[in-house]
């Protein structure tokens, strides 16, 4: 999705600004170290081989903060920080070619992916000596806010720019959803995190209230695939050959997911009677991985197959890849959620309830046969999954190819005529 957001902006203008492909190429370079370095990082981290607290803060800032889903080390943090501010920094230099007023469409991408920068910052926020408490709060804005909030924030703003540039939405349509979106978050995704609060010692009230409002952050989505699905429909009554049909079919999977995912099993697992007992278990994993995967995921493959319809040559265009590894990969994250990760957690919920927290965690649990059978059920999605990655990344090769051969031919043919 970082590589939409400084593709469309050119797609639109017909130009680049000066030293913007340079500016992508370290971009590239400082999101690759950064994730090898965090990677490394956590590994030799856990190992002990940066030290222990007790021996000075290299571990804090090259291992692993210790804390879940922000365990890399400060310094990776930073790094990634520089870099979404940088992706900001490309894209503006981008959207200022438009011509357009700030609150356009180009604008709003640009503020959804400040605001992933912005909430990300506040895991910067706390230290080694940090209260616990005050800890887990600054990670729940982040875990919450930057993944349930902003990102809907940025979903919905990528996917309204690619539905206008495919022609299926109107501008102004689009613009209106993602003003209802971003009062969406403030309204709901920022009540919504609530939900955790009981977690460092608030009030019950707010279980409730969270669970209410978090699940209203997709709802401007609805209308803009609503919109744009009547407008294909009416382009395939009139006989128009639609060229981004694979495209739309990834962003209508993720959608679906988002609603899955997000929605049906965000709202379930938020429920303040299974809330209050089901963190950390498998229903936790499964609502994650279907709203991650299935709504990110599959968005990210479906935008870059459009920027692959765009630069491939229409004679060599053939979707039967990227269509195959679309439903391998919708099928076997079904039969993960399914056949694996709901099923283990309801079996994790009701042991919460007769024996306690502890032993839902324990070993014991997991070394159960019908957990473990269940368990190892997640093979039959991980295999469709890995097969239909393989697929896409056949396709996505072979179509490269050809479009830098088309390029190469087109930069001759420029030469000769100039010759």
């Amino acid at each position: 999705m970082a590589c939409w957001g400084l593709f469309l902006p050119g797609l639109f203008s017909d130009r680049d600004p000066p030293w913007q492909a340079t500016g992508a190429s370290v971009l590239l370079g400082l999101l690759v170290t950064t994730t090898v370095g965090a990677f490394a990082g956590v590994w030799f981290g856990i190992r002990g081989n940066f030290g222990s607290p007790e021996e000075g803060d290299l571990w804090w800032w090259l291992g692993s903060e210790g804390l879940e889903y922000l365990e890399v080390g400060r310094l990776w943090k930073l790094l990634l920080l520089g870099g979404l501010a940088g992706w900001t920094g490309l894209v503006l230099r981008s959207v200022r070619q438009l011509d357009e007023p700030l609150a356009g469409l180009g604008h709003f991408l640009v503020y959804a992916g400040g605001s992933i920068g912005l909430l990300f910052g506040a895991s910067m926020l706390y230290t080694p000596e940090t209260n616990m408490a005050v800890t887990e709060f600054w990670r729940w804005w982040v875990v919450h806010m930057w993944v349930e909030g902003i990102f809907e924030f940025f979903v919905i703003a990528i996917i309204s720019v690619a539905l206008v540039s495919m022609q299926l939405l109107e501008k102004e349509d689009a613009e209106k959803a993602i003003v209802f979106e971003v009062f969406a978050i403030m309204a709901a995704g920022i009540v919504g995190v609530s939900h955790h609060y009981w977690w460092v010692g608030l009030p019950d009230f707010w279980v409730p209230l969270g669970t209410t409002f978090s699940t209203l952050e997709f709802v401007p989505l609805v209308f803009v695939l609503y919109r744009s699905i009547g407008e294909y429909r009416s382009l395939k009554s009139q006989g128009e050959s639609f060229p981004y049909k694979i495209p739309l079919l990834f962003i209508l999977g993720s959608s679906i997911w988002n609603f899955i995912g997000g929605g049906v099993l965000g709202f379930f697992v938020n429920l303040p009677v299974i809330n209050y007992y089901e963190h950390g278990t498998y229903l936790t994993v499964a609502h994650a991985h279907a709203a991650t995967f299935g709504a990110f995921g599959l968005l990210a493959l479906g935008l870059g197959t459009y920027i692959l319809r765009v630069v491939t040559p229409e004679a060599v265009w053939d979707p039967t890849w990227f269509r195959v590894s679309f439903w391998f990969m919708n099928i076997g994250l079904t039969i993960m959620v399914v056949a694996s990760l709901l099923p283990v957690g309801f079996a994790q919920l009701r042991a919460v309830y007769t024996d306690g927290y502890a032993t839902a965690r324990s070993l014991e649990f997991y070394e159960q046969p019908h957990i473990q059978t269940l368990l190892w059920a997640r093979t039959f999605g991980d295999t469709p999954m890995i097969l239909g990655a393989l697929a896409f990344t056949a396709g996505a090769v072979r179509h490269l190819y050809a479009a830098r051969k088309d390029s190469i031919e087109t930069a001759r043919i420029e030469r000769r005529l100039l010759q």
